[in-house]
């Protein structure tokens, strides 16, 4: 057995010192791990992302300074400026230098007259764009420049004024709804595929010719990157983007013919309003027929597009919409809609002479009333016994009653088919945006928006009032002038057009030619359409409906008048011509709303636009 009686106890406290080895290696350890925590991070910033951390830093030293492109200029036929470019001022804020962006972007609403809530807005869609300056006021006056200049380096260190095109008319409200405006592109604008490639705070065309040719009038912007100090100031250029101003577009509007377009309908209705009618509106389309050129189109009453340059303010804007403005935003020549009364008795003509519900032989006697049905329409006169070309000249309803009525007998749509295929019912096709399309009634038509059984049914009364314009018929003052445009031609269709050519910026050569197609030949006999003519030339003799308006003119005028009923209003005042009859170059709608009748004050009115196309010698002087 073994003694343990020798061995001496441990004391409970007493333990076993580590190595000094084992502390070294320790030590060691993690200083080897430590270095190679740092090695690999240096070995990822450097290596890894080295170019993004450089890009980075570059940033934070740069700013982009944004230099928008000039648009191109519009011209008339004439190359006479119709909207042109100027300096503007426009304030800028730089979001990253501003210290205290509550505050500072709070007063210098009150001072630039943007609301808060606005700035914010603009500084939202531009949030991807960190190192670039957005604008916020644009066309600030000198006064305003010079009260920020002395505020910003202490006030506003993220705020700058920059020169910025502006867009300018110097023939003032002329041809404004032809031109249309610019505005910024909105949010909806930028996700749709029409303006692919644009960008938040771009410059587009919202209406008219700015809008319908923007890709051409639109130019590629430029720039400066500059190296800012810590305060965002700039220092120097590192690099200049020169913008490129977009190309010129010339039209085929000719501005003196749409200055003395515009003045008589201002005179029409001062001449409706000496009737005593309460006329507050007006239209007018002058145009080529033999190639749908329009020299000018006009709408009453209108406005000064100036209001939109630098954005509208929310005064002006219910200034011009607020109730008893009369809507001078609309464009009444093209997207404004009427019954076209007795102007629509050529289509009449044409249909039942094309269809063979008359000849042009037929011949209708008038007594003032047409009885035919329950209910008597009236005609204006008592005409005797007429013929196509007489009722034409003398704008004999009841001749066209009989006409409508036989369509009716027929089962036939014979005059709504020949409305469709002279160009009423849908758009003429013309180079500007929102043009209205009108309508035609037709039995289909009344049963989809009768309320009742009876509203639902296609009566004779309907086919009765639809042959001389009445009824639920809506036509344009640019549709009608391109149905007389097929009469005067011989009985082409040709397309309306505002846009001539694009000229390049740089050297004026032609770039790209806006003229339409090829006219389309209708199928109307040569024979019918010449009776229609001649009912049209013999309706401007002195004893028509357009009294002696048209006595002592030097040029022979072909035209018909109109009077539309709408309900609730006074007659709205028509007038369609020609000239010269036997070689057309111009037709003239007149349309005043509100303006009684056609020979008392829109065949008067065409007068005076037909006299500056064709100039007449003076009066001799009275002799005593």
């Amino acid at each position: 057995m073994v003694s343990f009686l020798n061995s001496k106890p441990r004391k409970n406290n007493e333990r076993k010192p580590p190595s000094i080895a084992l502390r070294a290696g320790i030590i060691g350890g993690m200083a080897v791990l430590l270095f190679a925590v740092l090695i690999f991070r240096i070995w990822f910033l450097q290596i890894l992302s080295g170019d993004e951390y450089v890009a980075m830093a570059e940033d934070n030293r740069t700013r982009f300074i944004l230099e928008e492109a000039p648009r191109g200029i519009i011209f008339d036929r004439n190359k006479i400026p119709l909207v042109e470019n100027r300096a503007g001022l426009a304030v800028t804020v730089f979001p990253p230098a501003l210290k205290d962006p509550e505050k500072e972007l709070a007063e210098l609403s009150q001072i630039i007259g943007v609301p808060l809530e606005e700035i914010n807005h603009q500084l939202e869609l531009h949030k991807e764009d960190t190192y670039r300056s957005v604008v916020v006021k644009k066309d600030i006056t000198p006064e305003m420049k010079s009260f920020l200049i002395e505020r910003i380096p202490l006030y506003f260190p993220g705020v700058d004024i920059k020169k910025f095109p502006l867009r300018d008319y110097p023939n003032g409200t002329e041809a404004s709804h032809v031109l249309g405006h610019v505005g910024q592109i909105d949010e909806e604008e930028l996700s749709e595929p029409h303006y692919e490639g644009y960008k938040a705070g771009d410059e587009i065309g919202k209406d008219g010719v700015e809008f319908q040719f923007d890709k051409y009038l639109k130019g590629i912007d430029g720039g400066r990157e500059v190296e800012v100090d810590a305060a965002g100031r700039p220092k120097s250029d590192i690099r200049n983007i020169k913008s490129q101003p977009g190309n010129n577009v010339v039209l085929t509007i000719d501005s003196s013919i749409q200055k003395a377009t515009e003045e008589a309908l201002s005179w029409g209705i001062d001449l409706a309003h000496e009737k005593k009618y309460p006329a507050s509106g007006a239209a007018a389309v002058v145009m080529n027929p033999q190639n749908g050129e329009v020299l000018a189109m006009a709408s009453m009453p209108t406005y000064d597009p100036k209001v939109w340059v630098g954005g509208m303010s929310d005064g002006a804007y219910q200034e011009l919409t607020q109730e008893g403005a009369n809507d001078p935003l609309l464009n009444r020549a093209m997207s404004g809609q009427y019954p076209p009364g007795s102007t629509f008795k050529v289509i009449t003509a044409i249909a039942g002479l094309q269809d063979g519900v008359v000849s042009q032989l037929t011949d209708f006697t008038c007594t003032g009333v047409w009885d035919v049905l329950s209910q008597p329409f009236k005609c204006w006169s008592s005409h005797g016994s007429v013929d196509l070309r007489q009722a034409i000249i003398q704008s004999c309803d009841t001749y066209f009653y009989n006409v409508g009525y036989r369509f009716y007998q027929a089962d036939s749509l014979g005059m709504q088919n020949w409305s469709r295929q002279l160009g009423l019912g849908r758009e003429t096709g013309i180079d500007l945006p929102g043009e209205a399309v009108g309508r035609i009634p037709d039995p289909e038509w009344k049963a989809r928006v009768g309320e009742t059984e009876i509203d639902r049914m296609w009566m004779p009364g309907n086919s009765v009032n639809f042959s001389i314009g009445q009824g639920d018929i809506l036509t344009t003052p640019l549709q009608m002038a391109s149905v007389y445009s097929s009469i005067a031609n011989g009985g082409r269709q040709v397309k309306p057009h505002v846009g001539m050519r694009v000229e390049d910026q740089v050297t004026g050569k032609t770039a790209v030619s806006l003229a339409p197609e090829d006219s389309m030949a209708l199928p109307v006999s040569s024979e019918n359409l010449r009776a229609i003519q001649e009912g049209l030339a013999g309706a401007t003799a002195p004893g028509t409906t357009v009294n002696d308006t048209f006595v002592g003119f030097t040029i022979p005028v072909a035209g018909k008048t109109g009077t539309a009923q709408v309900s609730g209003k006074a007659d709205y005042a028509w007038y369609i011509a020609y000239a010269p009859v036997e070689n057309p170059q111009y037709v003239v709608a007149i349309l005043i709303e509100q303006g009684g009748g056609g020979g008392s004050v829109a065949a008067p009115t065409a007068r005076r636009v037909l006299e500056a196309l064709f100039p007449q010698p003076a009066a001799p002087p009275a002799t005593g």
